[in-house]
């Protein structure tokens, strides 16, 4: 009787340690899938736009004979202030276009999250249609709006705000909408570009009086 209660003993306890084990091998495996809290990760992109598949993929840039290749396929130039008011500013930026292997026409942009100097702006929408450049950066000949919104009991402040930098950082997102040539087909796609740049501030010594409204 007492060898009978020794062996079930006994088989409790392995059991328990398989049980034991197992756990920890199901943990150890439960946390390896888990990503790093600090790797990077890609953006989640929408499978399509406005109709327009999203393609993922970076469009693969041309070196010209000037040098090297323009690193982001959307570069934006010196701005310009255009209307300064105690409800905003409005600055005109231009926008250069990089050299491309591929062929393409691109139909409008759309931007998207973007911030300058760590303020959310809206950029009006691009709806002037042209051909992807193969030899060397084009310059568009339209430029972008960016409006930047100033309450008017802030507006007092936008000097002092304009003084410490000189130069503005900018990120946000930019949506390139066309038809993009690969080998002999033609896709209709829209390409998400990431921006992180920077240009210098336009407001440094301007005053409401001395902008055209």
């Amino acid at each position: 009787m007492t060898g009978s209660r020794k062996r079930a003993s006994g088989s409790v306890r392995r059991a328990g340690a398989l049980a034991v084990c197992a756990a920890l091998v199901l943990s150890s495996l439960a946390f390896a899938q888990q990503p790093a809290s600090g790797s990077s990760h890609a953006r989640n992109y929408p499978k399509e736009i406005r109709g327009y598949k999203v393609e993922r993929a970076e469009v693969e840039l041309k070196k010209h004979d000037a040098g090297g290749a323009q690193e982001t396929l959307i570069k934006l130039g010196e701005p310009k202030v255009t209307s300064l008011t105690p409800l905003g500013v409005h600055l005109e930026v231009p926008v250069t276009v990089a050299a491309v292997k591929q062929g393409g026409r691109v139909d409008f942009l759309t931007f998207e999250d973007m911030t300058v100097n760590g303020t959310p702006v809206t950029v009006n929408e691009y709806h002037h249609p042209f051909e992807l450049p193969n030899d060397r950066p084009v310059t568009l000949p339209d430029p972008v709006t960016i409006h930047i919104s100033t309450p008017r009991v802030l507006f007092g402040a936008l000097g002092e705000w304009s003084k410490p930098q000189d130069i503005w950082p900018v990120t946000g997102r930019v949506y390139v909408f066309g038809r993009f040539k690969k080998f002999l087909f033609t896709f209709k796609r829209v390409v998400p570009v990431e921006l992180k740049l920077s240009f210098r501030n336009p407001l440094r010594g301007k005053t409401p009086e001395g902008i055209k409204q």
